[in-house]
């Protein structure tokens, strides 16, 4: 998920049942990157909210690129990034892992793409088939972003990097981190909609959430689930482009993701991903590149990845379908 004030791609609901005494918990949320936090921990008697807010500063310093002096906003500015800190070259080698894994589909080099798209808040240029070719000549993460012992630098001018496709499932696993390492084993950590749980919550039952069916949320209906979901030591993540669109002069519906293959908005009839996987991290990046590739190649992607389900929402003339991965849970 990037960091902007869009609507939630995709809502999370929590279900509970009725069980033993509760358990205490305690609960932190607030505003980051655009959108929500929430954490609920089992309460241990400590407060977490400095080492949490410390996790949100080091990742908003290091990569939203709508902090004007941030470390990714010099990159995008200068073309370089000398002496790089801890944080930011441990997301880039998480870019790298999954602009891999996932055939190159997650594609952090498509910032200039997406500002001309009108897709990152600037106003959407006219775009033409020799528009477009021009900027996917500056597209390519590992032919264009060239890592030396010093820093990152890009290969040529007008190569810009948007690394917070993976930001708020790399945050959830700093904050599991903190979680942990405080020695707590119940929690659910959430960023705009984004999460991982692990444990018990409050009525001692396992995390539980509901994913938004996507035809009634374009309607403003954000009560109807398609599925619900347990997360015990696990995350999801999911995408979708029934939200974010815009209408062409031609008429056609174009959604706010990008094919890196060929600049273009995506025209498959993938309405919307969700992923299972065991970091967040992971959930973020492969929910992106799924809806990128669209749902034939992403299914046979996700069932070749260890610990990693998916269940994919198509949209048909008279109605969505859903097809999953085989151990997707129904």
């Amino acid at each position: 998920m990037r960091f902007t004030l869009s609507y939630l791609l995709i809502a999370f609901v929590f279900f509970t049942s009725c069980g033993e005494k509760e358990k205490t918990f305690k609960t932190y949320e607030g505003e980051i990157f655009g959108t929500y936090y929430r954490i609920q921990v089992a309460d241990m008697g400590k407060d977490l909210q400095t080492e949490f807010d410390s996790v949100f500063n080091l990742i908003n310093v290091a990569s939203n690129s709508y902090v004007p002096d941030s470390e990714i906003s010099s990159f995008n500015q200068t073309g370089k990034l000398i002496k790089p800190s801890f944080t930011f070259k441990d997301m880039m080698d998480s870019t790298v892992k999954y602009h891999r894994m996932s055939e190159g589909y997650f594609e952090p080099t498509l910032y200039p793409l997406l500002k001309s798209w009108g897709f990152s808040f600037e106003q959407q240029e006219q775009m033409d088939s020799a528009k477009v070719a021009d900027l996917v000549s500056l597209i390519g993460f590992e032919q264009m972003i060239l890592s030396t012992d010093s820093g990152y630098f890009a290969a040529k001018p007008g190569v810009m990097l948007d690394i917070t496709g993976l930001g708020e499932g790399y945050a959830i696993d700093k904050l599991v981190e903190v979680v942990e390492k405080n020695q707590i084993s119940d929690y659910m950590v959430e960023i705009g909609g984004e999460m991982k749980a692990k444990g018990l919550n409050s009525r001692k039952t396992v995390w539980t959430i509901g994913v938004e069916d996507p035809a009634k949320a374009e309607m403003g209906i954000t009560s109807s689930m398609l599925t619900k979901v347990e997360l015990d030591n696990r995350s999801i993540s999911s995408s979708g482009n029934y939200r974010k669109f815009y209408i062409d002069e031609a008429g056609n519906r174009r959604a706010h993701i990008l094919d890196p293959k060929t600049g273009f908005p995506v025209s498959h009839s993938m309405v919307s991903v969700s992923v299972l996987a065991p970091s967040a991290t992971q959930a973020d990046a492969l929910a992106t590149a799924f809806m990128a590739m669209g749902p034939e190649k992403a299914k046979i992607l996700a069932e070749r990845l260890p610990g990693v389900e998916a269940m994919f929402v198509i949209g048909g003339k008279e109605k969505l379908e859903m097809q999953f991965t085989s151990g997707f849970p129904r």
